[in-house]
């Protein structure tokens, strides 16, 4: 941002010392416009070694001037859009980066996690999960009117339903690769995707630490279903973000995605005709 405002600037600079410059040849050197506009860009391209040279002493002042200053605020914006280019470039990058590393998150677990909480939800209807399922069809509005949508649902996990033993087994098997995964320097840059890992492994910690989870006292399973529902919210507007990035960029891997979408009661990786 800070490389932007710089180049606005120095871009400024650069027009207005040229448009002044012009304006002050075709007085003092008694030139005409193109003339006094090619005099000054001259000036400024040959550091004062092109081949016409002002007669006037306030017009060698000027050319002076132009040297220092219009070298000077070119560099500026040259240097400027050099590191903006860079920037997107390995802004790009680290995204392709990013997203491939959500990818595996999702193939290897999330995609089954979001499985678990889905099933075990208070409130999620067949009416409503219907509104979830994504496929070919889908445009940008459509990924953006369920990311505004995601702030009104009720997702919650039924904590009389859901199978902590299983989700404990789950999650212990998949604890390398969430360790791995919050270790990439890769992902550190998301901060957001940082705090699902963190909310995946406090679950994993909180069913790790007790040992038995089939009699647990109602208190404590609804405390156990709030970090459920703590790592499901985050888990599903990650799930809609990847959903969104790979429909047009990896087809492939969307139409397996849509195959294994979590809310589709009657999901199958079968490609049927």
């Amino acid at each position: 941002m800070q490389s932007q405002y710089q180049l606005k600037f120095y871009l400024l600079m650069f027009v207005s010392l040229i448009a002044f410059g012009t304006s002050f040849f075709q007085w003092f050197e008694n030139l005409s416009l193109s003339d006094a506009f090619y005099f000054c860009i001259v000036t400024i391209a040959t550091v004062g070694y092109g081949d016409i040279s002002p007669a006037t002493t306030p017009g060698k002042a000027m050319a002076l001037l132009l040297i220092v200053m219009g070298a000077g605020t070119f560099l500026g914006v040259m240097a400027n859009a050099t590191e903006i280019v860079l920037n997107k470039r390995g802004k790009k990058v680290r995204l392709e980066k990013l997203n491939t590393m959500m990818g595996l998150f999702f193939s290897e677990a999330g995609t089954h996690l979001l499985s678990i909480f889905a099933n075990n939800d208070k409130h999620l209807d067949t009416v409503i999960k219907k509104s979830f399922l994504i496929n070919n069809k889908w445009q940008d509005n459509d990924f953006i009117e369920l990311k505004k949508k995601l702030p009104t649902l009720r997702l919650m996990v039924n904590h009389e339903k859901v199978q902590f033993k299983d989700l404990s087994l789950f999650l212990n098997e998949k604890s390398d690769l969430f360790l791995r995964l919050i270790e990439n320097p890769t992902l550190q840059e998301d901060e957001n995707f940082t705090k699902l890992l963190i909310s995946i492994l406090h679950l994993k910690e909180e069913l790790t630490a007790r040992k038995q989870l089939k009699k647990l006292p109602e208190s404590d399973r609804q405390h156990l279903a709030g970090d459920c529902n703590r790592a499901y919210i985050q888990l599903f507007d990650h799930w809609i973000d990847y959903m969104w990035y790979i429909k047009d960029r990896y087809p492939f891997l969307f139409s397996l995605a849509v195959r294994q979408n979590p809310f589709d009661t009657e999901a199958s990786v079968t490609v049927r005709g």
